[in-house]
């Protein structure tokens, strides 16, 4: 079931970041998340409606790219355009096009060689987490200064409260991943909820 709520909101995020005239590369970025989170979920229902397709390192590849690449970048992007909307810094200084997310994907991708080849991917789990606490509260910062809408704020809570019972242990990384993902790209296209474009 994990797997079909990760599809829908990944899909939902690469059709709303879509390649389009003036496609910046904040949408780019979101829509290589979306493509990422979309494969692996396509991947893991494939493998469960086949078993006979079914490849261990397959599925490893996927989950990894998915949770240690798509899944940061995406909370990234949120927490960049939170930045953005506070008005605590210069929101020019953080439009970056997509050679600089790109290189940034590189970036997530060593680190999690690294910490995979240290064993310290408990560790990189908890840095991509208080990433998204991050993201989340700089959108509420933004919403009390009357930069962000009202669903911003509670899409932020959302994923507060889903980092929050991932640290208690009351939800597996299993389901934080495809509800963070929609709970994310809910906070950055609030517009977009009640039609898709």
């Amino acid at each position: 079931m994990s797997a079909v709520v990760l599809l829908i909101a990944s899909l939902a995020l690469a059709w709303l970041a879509r390649p389009r005239t003036g496609w910046s590369g904040e949408q780019a970025a979101l829509f290589c998340s979306g493509l990422v989170g979309s494969g692996a979920s396509t991947w893991e229902l494939l493998t469960l409606a086949v078993p006979a397709l079914s490849s261990t390192e397959a599925n490893y590849l996927l989950a990894s790219l998915c949770q240690y690449a798509a899944f940061p970048l995406l909370l990234l992007v949120a927490a960049i355009q939170g930045l953005q909307k506070t008005g605590y810094t210069d929101a020019e200084l953080l439009r970056w096009d997509r050679v600089i997310w790109g290189r940034i994907l590189l970036v997530v991708c060593v680190i999690y060689v690294l910490m995979q080849r240290s064993h310290n991917l408990v560790l990189l789990d908890n840095a991509v987490i208080l990433l998204g606490c991050f993201a989340a509260i700089v959108w509420l910062i933004a919403a009390s200064k009357g930069n962000a809408r009202r669903i911003n704020v509670v899409f932020a809570i959302t994923l507060l409260s889903l980092t929050a019972s991932y640290f208690t242990q009351l939800l597996p990384m299993q389901w934080l991943i495809p509800l963070s993902f929609a709970s994310t790209w809910g906070m950055i296209y609030p517009q977009s909820l009640s039609t898709l474009k």
